[in-house]
């Protein structure tokens, strides 16, 4: 942009100077050529009386010799009947021709140019008196004028490109500082805050954009707020289930159901202190796929098994680590698996499978349901053509964008529905370890 400003400057600066030093230019090497001839012409008067009353080549001679023109040779007069008196250097042609016209004007020859003026006298006859005016005189000064305009025009374009560049360097510094401080907003640091300077426009929309960050910021500490609330409301619900659940009977069916509620508790705990902690403090986790994998069909593979659902869940490969923490893909896993147990037979079977490629690791989620009747629709947040919000395949979705990869929703050879999720793989760096509650924590769950 700085470049752009100083080259439309020279540009356009250029072409003043042209318009302007090429006409005045012309114009001082026409006066330096006028003023020549305007100084033969004065010659060519001051000879005159001479010429008009002298009837002695002698006399002319004399005359002529006594200016500096003269001496120089630069000075001639033709006579009637006298002939041609000094140094001559016009034509005859140009000679007769100015005596038949008697209009004095000028002729080029070499070396220069020759001033012709008719004289009359007194027995109706006319005489020519010529000037020469060499070439070094109708240059004199000239060129010294022209390295002047050249040298101004110089001086001028360097000044505009000059200020072009100081006032394109005032808007970059401006625009840079909007550009950096919404970086820092986007990434999380709302803190971030632009210091408006620049041009009047540059300046409002600093001002605009420190008043939006404002704003947002107390938009998002209040959504944070109504997030923690919200879940801080469900502790009471939930110490009723975990009496509930103490209450009854010892067996598996009461240590079940406390597993249930002591992960219930955990993930409102995890929601609470999410909602509490800054974006910049939230790190970019990753977690070991396969671990996820084993944990989330193991805990669905139990209620497969009391449905007495056809369940296959293959071993997931070793070492694959997606760029997610553990909770966010466990999650994900919830919604795909638990689409196919809300919205499929009991008797309908189900397949999970880990694909694994150059750039995508997929998870491969497959039943023998009714399938998805528009898949589009399905992938829209909260559109759903079930009893359902519509927010869970939208969840999914997101986390596959997030890592660089997407969610399809195919046809299965089961002949129900087929979601792909493919989720690009993390950098070789050491994976973050998950939350202690999540470690095999589904691994031995059961209904």
């Amino acid at each position: 942009m700085r470049r752009s400003y100083v080259l439309v400057a020279l540009a356009v600066t250029t072409l003043v100077a042209l318009a302007f030093c090429i006409p005045l230019g012309l114009l001082v090497i026409t006066a330096a050529q006028d003023r020549a001839l305007r100084e033969a012409e004065r010659q060519a008067l001051g000879l005159s009386p001479v010429v008009v009353v002298a009837t002695d080549r002698e006399l002319v001679l004399s005359s002529i010799l006594s200016t500096d023109a003269g001496h120089e040779g630069r000075i001639a007069a033709h006579l009637p009947g006298l002939g041609t008196v000094g140094t001559a250097r016009a034509g005859e042609a140009e000679v007769a021709l100015v005596r038949q016209r008697q209009v004095a004007g000028t002729a080029d020859v070499a070396g220069g140019r020759v001033y012709l003026r008719p004289v009359a006298l007194p027995g109706g006859e006319i005489a020519v008196i010529e000037v020469y005016v060499p070439a070094t005189m109708l240059r004199k000064g000239v060129s010294t004028a022209l390295a002047v305009l050249a040298l101004v025009g110089i001086v001028l374009i360097g000044l505009c490109a000059f200020l072009a560049d100081r006032l394109a360097a005032q808007v970059v510094r401006a625009t840079r500082d909007l550009a950096r401080t919404a970086t820092n907003l986007g990434a999380g640091r709302l803190h971030a805050r632009t210091r408006p300077s620049g041009p009047s426009e540059i300046e409002e929309v600093g001002t605009a954009l420190n008043v939006l960050a404002d704003r947002f910021g107390d938009l998002l500490a209040a959504e944070r707020a109504l997030a923690g609330n919200l879940s801080h409301r469900l502790r009471v619900p939930l110490t009723a289930l975990r009496l509930n659940a103490e209450a009854m009977p010892t067996g598996d069916d009461r240590d079940r159901q406390l597993r249930v509620v002591d992960r219930l508790e955990q993930e409102i705990n995890a929601v609470i202190t999410e909602a509490g902690r800054p974006l910049v403090a939230r790190p970019r986790l990753e977690c070991d796929l396969g671990a996820v994998v084993t944990d989330r069909t193991a805990f669905w593979g139990a209620l497969a098994e009391d449905q007495g659902r056809p369940w296959q869940a293959d071993p997931p490969p070793a070492g694959i680590t997606v760029p997610a923490a553990f909770s966010v893909v466990a999650e994900a896993l919830d919604v795909l698996l638990g689409n196919v147990f809300h919205h499929s037979p009991d008797d309908a079977a189900c397949r999970v499978t880990v694909q694994q490629s150059a750039d995508f690791t997929e998870v491969v989620v497959e039943d023998a349901g009714p399938g998805f009747a528009d898949p589009a629709a399905a992938l829209a947040r909260g559109v759903s053509g079930a009893d359902s919000t519509g927010i869970g395949l939208d969840i999914a979705r997101k986390l596959a964008a997030d890592t660089g990869g997407e969610l399809r929703i195919e046809r299965s050879d089961l002949g129900g529905a087929r979601v792909v999720l493919a989720l690009g793989v993390a950098a070789s760096d050491p994976p973050v370890k998950s939350p202690w509650w999540r470690i095999g924590g589904g691994a031995h769950a059961r209904f």
